[in-house]
């Protein structure tokens, strides 16, 4: 077949799947990209990169928002991630069957590469690269820009969604490139967030991202840690105090400095301590953290989170890419559902339950449980 051919069908197959924008790039506009850029990384002589998109439902970032119950964006973040990587290989496979022509299967997030010899280490805040950037993809692939988050923002869906990938050494048609970035710079990505994982008006200076001749601008990068304790779902509480994320850990780390907490180590270590270990936290806590240390700890053994089961899949946060939909009123409505939603509560047994004050009287909603929402077999 010729490569328009192979191109449409591969398209196809990819939305078939489920995806719901796909869109093809070329090495030559990520020539000037960082380090996770270079498609050679993964594949010698990789000349275009597949990307898709599987983006949130609005009804499970409507429920995940008001803390009616966080189930639906379970079941959403482990069907794109899991089907990413099952398409993705799935292409793969047929690109290099039907064709003269290598595939490579992108894993969709957790795989980092070694850089001077050395594997990325978290505890030291520093860049962690992909091997191949999705992001950087999806926008030489037509799909979007980078917004003030760093996440692809896409016209269709914000940047409320999941990639998926792949490179070949086909040399297929690009795309177009998006005109517009559809980061309209709201900010409301840093209002959502508890870490203070990036600012609200300080642009990243350290590396500069061209793709396709363009250069792509966002916040600051604050110290990955932060951002990883935070929207893991150890802990989270709003500034204010008024209202938490998912986890019963009411911690507010906007009130370290990008400063102090890079260069304190022991404030670090003794946070995460105190969540895992101190018996001064209640024991239900300390096991609800330890849980969320295994599930996550899978996936670095794997480095791939489209292996990881549904049982260990466990949004807690992620508010700065679930809040960023395309309709900027929606948006609001979101961050409005949250700043209302309350906090997080673990009670004797271990189960979640909310409180918030409605009318100026405080209300208790205990949420519908992993069990009672999947079946026995979807969490085998």
């Amino acid at each position: 077949m010729d490569l328009n051919e192979l191109k449409g069908k591969i398209k196809q197959m990819i939305l078939d799947d489920g995806a719901k924008l796909v869109g093809v790039g070329s090495q030559e506009r990520l020539k000037d990209a960082p380090l996770s850029g270079d498609m050679n990384f993964c594949l010698p002589g990789a000349q275009s990169c597949i990307i898709w998109v599987y983006p949130n439902p609005i009804e499970a970032l409507e429920n995940y928002f008001s803390k009616t119950e966080r189930m639906s964006i379970k079941k959403a973040q482990d069907f794109a991630y899991v089907g990413a990587w099952k398409t993705a290989q799935k292409v793969a496979k047929y690109i290099e069957e039907n064709t003269e022509y290598n595939a490579f299967p992108v894993i969709p997030n957790g795989k980092y590469r070694e850089v001077d010899g050395k594997r990325y280490d978290f505890r030291k805040d520093d860049y962690a690269w992909p091997d191949f950037s999705l992001r950087y993809g999806a926008v030489a692939a037509g799909l979007g820009h980078l917004g003030w988050s760093g996440n692809l923002v896409t016209k269709e869906y914000g940047g409320s969604l999941y990639l998926g990938g792949v490179l070949t050494t086909a040399p297929l048609e690009s795309d177009p490139m998006a005109n517009e970035n559809n980061c309209n710079r709201c900010k409301i990505c840093v209002k959502a967030c508890t870490t203070g994982y990036f600012p609200v008006d300080e642009e990243e200076t350290r590396q500069e991202v061209i793709i396709g001749g363009f250069k792509e601008v966002y916040a600051r990068r604050g110290t990955y840690s932060k951002c990883g304790i935070g929207c893991a779902g150890w802990v989270g509480l709003s500034i204010d105090g008024t209202w938490s994320t998912w986890t019963p850990d009411h911690v507010c780390l906007k009130q370290y400095s990008h400063e102090e907490w890079k260069k304190n180590r022991g404030l670090r270590r003794d946070i995460v301590v105190k969540l895992l270990r101190d018996p001064t936290t209640p024991r239900e806590i300390r096991k609800f953290n330890q849980k969320i240390l295994a599930s996550f700890a899978k996936v670095g053994i794997t480095e791939n989170v489209g292996l990881r089961p549904l049982k260990d899949t466990n949004p807690r946060c992620g508010n700065c890419n679930f809040i960023c939909v395309a309709d900027p009123k929606k948006r609001k409505e979101l961050y409005n559902l949250l700043i209302s939603s309350g906090k997080v509560f673990i009670d004797k047994k271990g189960r979640e339950f909310i409180k918030k004050i409605v009318d100026g009287k405080e209300v208790i909603h205990y949420p519908i449980t992993e069990k009672e929402y999947f079946s026995k077999s979807e969490l085998k």
